[in-house]
């Protein structure tokens, strides 16, 4: 729901947004098989063939998710997982990741049933600050939303509601 009410406020700008939903992608997480750092190549043949070249043309990506133990979701971490292809092209056969050499603005949003501590968003927040350096995108910022224990709980907090369609008013502009 954050996340949609973030798109409209995009879309109200008149900028295209295409929502990918990692669960309804067929995708398994990285073999390790170390093929990406001699050819720059995923040896792994499924969606994500079709993901790498919409990530590298995207002028904006986000990423949300619900914290678990601290973490983003496994399907995240996985897809995220998936982008050591990038890594490798980058970092060890030095190939450019955007062909414009611009970097895209990255935009975080993650939720958490409970507040117990600041470092809640912690560990999910290094995890997509790395994924973004990666595939070259710059960390625009991010809305941490917690205390969303039951499903719709954010209906009754419209003030993050407003905040999401506030923010992605400005986000890519």
């Amino acid at each position: 729901m954050i996340l949609d009410h973030l798109i409209k406020g995009i879309e109200a700008n008149g900028i295209c947004v295409e929502k990918i939903i990692l669960r309804n992608l067929s995708f398994s997480p990285c073999i390790s098989c170390g093929r990406c750092m001699q050819t720059g190549i995923c040896a792994v043949n499924d969606d994500m063939q079709k993901i790498y070249p919409r990530i590298v043309e995207a002028g904006g990506i986000i990423v949300a998710s619900p914290i678990y133990f601290m973490g983003v979701s496994a399907q995240l971490k996985a897809f995220i997982d998936r982008f050591q292809v990038f890594w490798s092209r980058k970092y060890i056969l030095h190939f450019p990741v955007r062909k414009d050499g611009v970097a895209a603005k990255g935009f975080f949003i993650a939720t958490a049933a409970r507040h117990e501590s600041e470092e809640l968003f912690a560990g999910a927040i290094k995890t997509v600050k790395s994924f973004f350096h990666v595939i070259d995108a710059e960390y625009a910022g991010d809305m941490l939303c917690s205390e969303l224990e039951e499903k719709g709980a954010v209906y009754k907090k419209q003030a993050i509601l407003k905040q999401a369609f506030d923010t992605g008013k400005t986000l890519f502009i």
